[in-house]
């Protein structure tokens, strides 16, 4: 009788790690795709310029940034890993990779690799 419910205790919680997981995937696939699409974008046309760190959320390994193109300013949000240190930090200076065409295209070059 023990080993049974251990093995529905067992069962349930295995199910309940997938349907997290699954969820996650769900959640982060609008992202992905973006920012794949920006790395297509990117690798046909492409120009390198400076942008400013305004904030970093570590939790979710975040950085926002801004560049200024042809006097206008353009902001963009990429990811980072955390087993790829030096860690970005607030009010760094990092090259950001943009498309000609529509700077709102955008990648930091730690994101984007030719």
């Amino acid at each position: 009788m023990i080993k049974l419910d251990f093995l529905k205790f067992a069962w349930r919680y295995i199910l309940a790690i997938i349907v997290v997981i699954v969820l996650i995937r769900i959640l982060v696939y609008p992202e992905r795709t973006k920012i794949n699409e920006y790395r297509e974008r990117l690798s046909i046309s492409h120009s390198v310029t400076k942008a400013s760190i305004n904030s970093i959320t570590y939790r979710k390994t975040k950085i926002f940034y801004e560049f200024t193109v042809n006097g206008v300013k353009y902001s963009g949000i990429s990811r980072y890993t955390l087993l790829n240190p030096p860690y970005p930090q607030k009010g760094d200076s990092i090259d950001v990779y943009y498309s000609e065409d529509d700077p709102n295209v955008n990648l930091w070059s730690g994101e984007f690799t030719e």
